[in-house]
């Protein structure tokens, strides 16, 4: 029976239970602890008045955070692109001057308690967004000369400075992998996490090559090696050659060029991981064809995007594991932005990173973030209507 069904029955047999032997009072006793499903002792102290029928009380302490705090968080969980709880509460210090500008009803101690919150309370109010399957439109080459010409690097766990990357493109075809459609080649330094983006009209050769040299110009750091996976698209000779190429009027060195073990995907984690976080989390799985949309993404991820997630949202880092029985145990340190991580290498020279203190000193990220969304919603809108006029005009019934 429910609380009130007990309440309505207890209330009718009260009078008669007080009035009664102590004979007739075991027998209603009896009777009620069938009807109720209560014990005998409750039913007891709710006929003498000593006690209540009322729902349980939530078990735990109360909460220590009100509604405006969490309102707060969202707001910035949203702002910053919904990082997880552990990056989150890093980037709450960092964030709160730029934003107490676009919240003037922010109360100090409304601060206080955005300072005082766990990552594990921000993580049990936030939820990540669900994100749908792309298609793989990686081919291996027709040949196999690269088998001998570019060396197989399994692993990357010896890397302690900057110069180090891994390659991938991540391709924009939509539910259909047929025809000319857009790509985006992530390049992720493993050290310091440094990642660049750059959109090419297709995986040919040539744009592959230029999306590489404006990805050179932008880092803050010489590359040292990039590795690939087995895709065509790196595995040809004009991509391979660009890379190796070394002289007065180019670069000092040659980068060394290395590949990972075909249909191992771990081999490249670094750049795997970014290629979801950083471009399939942000651009969608929407069907990119023209030069004139390919253009305005690729102003998206050089001026805007890669500025923002380089400088200002931290990232995890590996310290060690250890197999303890049947598990691994993973320890990784403070979350750090690729930006942090360059000012703390010593390999950097000083200048560099004077520069970029600089740069970061310009930036806001609030404000690229407004940009980042305008840009963007012009961009999807220019994609749903190319789609919309390349579709076939379908027969009457």
């Amino acid at each position: 029976m429910s609380h009130e069904a007990n309440r309505e029955y207890l209330e009718t047999i009260r009078d008669a239970y007080g009035k009664s032997s102590r004979w007739d009072k075991s027998l209603i006793l009896r009777h009620a602890m069938v009807v109720t499903g209560l014990s005998r002792k409750r039913i007891i102290r709710l006929l003498n008045g000593r006690n209540t029928i009322a729902p349980p009380r939530r078990a735990g302490r109360r909460a220590r955070y009100g509604e405006d705090v969490f309102l707060h968080v969202k707001r910035l969980w949203l702002l910053m692109e919904q990082p997880c709880g552990k990056k989150l509460k890093v980037l709450i210090p960092r964030l709160l001057a730029s934003y107490r500008k676009r919240e003037p009803n922010l109360t100090p101690e409304t601060e206080r308690q955005l300072l005082a919150i766990s990552a594990a309370s921000i993580d049990r109010y936030l939820k990540a967004a669900r994100v749908q399957r792309g298609l793989a439109t990686t081919k291996a080459p027709t040949t196999s000369w690269y088998k001998t010409a570019i060396p197989v690097q399994p692993k990357d766990w010896n890397i302690t400075k900057p110069g180090h990357a891994q390659a991938d493109t991540v391709s924009h075809c939509g539910e259909s992998g047929a025809g000319a459609f857009a790509s985006t080649l992530t390049l992720t330094d493993i050290d310091s996490h440094w990642t660049e983006l750059r959109a090419t009209l297709t995986k040919q050769h040539k744009g592959i090559v230029g999306a590489l040299q404006d990805i050179e110009r932008s880092l803050p750091f010489a590359l040292s090696s990039v590795k690939f996976d087995s895709g065509s698209e790196f595995m040809n000779y004009d991509v391979v050659s660009f890379l190796r190429s070394s002289g007065p009027s180019f670069r000092p060195n040659p980068i060394e060029v290395m590949r990972s073990r075909p249909y191992r995907k771990n081999d490249n984690c670094y750049v795997e991981q970014k290629n979801l976080t950083h471009v399939r989390q942000f651009i969608g799985y929407d069907r990119i064809e023209s030069r004139e949309a390919t253009l305005m993404l690729n102003d998206i991820y050089k001026n805007y995007w890669c500025p923002f997630l380089n400088f200002f949202m931290p990232t995890f880092k590996l310290i060690r594991k250890e197999r303890v029985g049947s598990k691994i145990k993973k320890r990784h340190e403070t979350p750090k932005t690729p930006y942090e991580r360059i000012l703390e290498s010593s390999a950097i020279p000083e200048g560099t990173k004077e520069r970029l203190r600089a740069e970061y000193q310009c930036l806001d990220p609030f404000e690229l973030k407004l940009q980042i969304e305008e840009k963007l919603k012009i961009l999807l809108n220019r994609i749903r209507e190319e789609t919309k006029a390349g579709e076939p005009l379908k027969p009457a019934a």
